[in-house]
């Protein structure tokens, strides 16, 4: 599939310490990072928008500058022309111009939201994560068809008007079936996921605790320690709305109000520590430095990975994960044929959220509350970015939990040996071209006793 290059002859230094240094310092950012906005503001937004004054909100963009954008590009395309005209090795060569597209791109789709500018939006979104896949959204359409079937057998009224009302909206009849992971594979990965980040996760703590945002931090720390991440930082983050690890800042970020229990505490160390960090910082110390940073479009392999290391911690896998981010992503850029804006997205995620809430139990008030607040923020991760007016223009990055997962757990069935290399870097293990790369430097698992060292 790919072009055999002549065997690389390794010295003692990394084969691309030339370009890494340069890359680093202009083409770490990650684009979501700078979609953001101001806290007061976004909930001025909300509170009018729920409240029927406005049709869609106006989401605000403070960390945008158009002076820096424009001096990124210029640095990454003088970059890129050094590197075609400066390297000789074919494959470093490759590795660097693959990503050098991929963040410019990124940092084009940034210019595209400073303008205003809703179809390159849509165009560049696209081409990094990609569009949401037609099958995986009608499988996915099958959890929703069982909750308004259980809401149709309801003994109360309310409900089966929800559910009634929730499958008029819902218009395909297809089906897709995809299979879960067999009990044997989840077996051999969750064997895989407690050798690579099982002293990690070993920690000693109530189980049935719930856990502060301030005691969050000292288990992140406690595993960053763990891995000797030299330079990295855990913070509370008052502006952030979920967990993350920012890889420009070499800092983790925990919501100033999140709360987890012992078993999502463990799940998360797993995910954000042992996966996003420590691929991070083992990459950096391989031959090929850009595994630090990440091939092109490694996301999807990393959140799958992230995911099914999460699922298997938790018990059997009962879905794959990224559900509600494919869902809506789906219904705004309208994979059943119908694009949607952010009102349109909302109104049915609503229905959705509260029949769930509702068959749980929840009387309808409540559920109606707690639906729109989780309405409202996925909403927000889908239309970041955008003018939230445009029907099927959205941030399509979310796709990538859910299509990742299901790609990784579909890898691990076909190529169980390829799991003992998953912490050399940042790569997607179901990507037959970084597995090419991997194999053409001879990076392997063999890499990974020094680097932890």
């Amino acid at each position: 599939m790919f072009e055999r290059f002549p065997e690389v002859k390794l010295s003692g230094e990394p084969l691309d310490k030339k370009w890494y240094d340069q890359f680093e310092k202009i083409g770490c950012f990650q684009a979501y990072e700078y979609l953001d906005g101001d806290k007061q503001k976004r909930e001025a937004e909300k509170q009018a928008f729920l409240a029927g004054e406005k049709e869609n909100p106006e989401l605000d963009y403070p960390l945008l500058n158009l002076e820096g954008i424009a001096k990124r590009e210029v640095a990454l395309l003088g970059l890129k022309e050094s590197v075609r005209s400066g390297e000789r090795n074919e494959v470093v060569k490759q590795v660097y111009c693959w990503k050098l597209n991929e963040k410019i791109a990124e940092n084009r789709l940034l210019r595209a939201v400073a303008t205003g500018d809703q179809r390159r939006l849509k165009r560049y979104s696209e081409f990094i994560y990609g569009k949401p896949s037609p099958e995986i959204f009608v499988y996915s359409l099958e959890k929703v068809r069982r909750i308004t079937e259980r809401a149709r057998k309801h003994e109360s009224q309310e409900v089966q008007e929800l559910g009634k009302n929730l499958a008029q909206l819902i218009l395909t009849e297809e089906r897709f079936a995809v299979a879960l992971p067999t009990v044997r594979v989840q077996d051999i990965a969750r064997e895989a996921t407690l050798e690579s980040v099982g002293d990690l996760v070993n920690i000693e703590a109530d189980p049935n605790q719930e856990f502060s945002a301030e005691e969050i931090k000292t288990f992140f720390e406690g595993a960053l320690q763990e891995l000797s991440a030299e330079g990295w930082v855990v913070v509370i983050n008052s502006n952030k709305s979920g967990i993350s690890v920012n890889q420009e800042k070499k800092s983790v970020e925990i919501p100033e109000k999140r709360k987890l229990s012992f078993r999502a505490l463990k799940g998360l160390i797993a995910h954000e520590i042992g996966t996003h960090a420590a691929r991070r910082i083992r990459g950096e110390r391989t031959k090929l430095k850009m595994l630090g940073l990440g091939l092109d479009r490694y996301e999807a392999g990393e959140e799958g990975v992230t995911g099914l290391r999460e699922q298997v911690l938790e018990g059997e896998v009962k879905d794959y994960s990224g559900f509600d981010g494919h869902f809506a992503i789906s219904l705004a850029m309208g994979v059943d044929g119908q694009p949607r804006n952010f009102r349109q997205t909302f109104e049915i995620l609503k229905r959705y959220y509260q029949l769930q809430s509702m068959l749980n139990g929840m009387s309808e008030e409540e559920a109606r509350k707690k639906a729109e607040a989780s309405a409202w923020g996925r909403c927000v991760r889908t239309f970041r970015g955008t003018d939230a007016q445009t029907p099927g223009v959205c941030f399509t990055k979310d796709i990538i939990y859910r299509e990742g997962n299901i790609a990784v757990w579909e890898s691990v069935a076909k190529n169980v040996p390829e799991m003992s290399r998953w912490d050399v870097g940042k790569y997607d293990p179901s990507n037959p071209r970084h597995i090419w790369i991997l194999d053409q430097l001879n990076i392997t698992d063999e890499d990974l006793e020094a680097l932890k060292k």
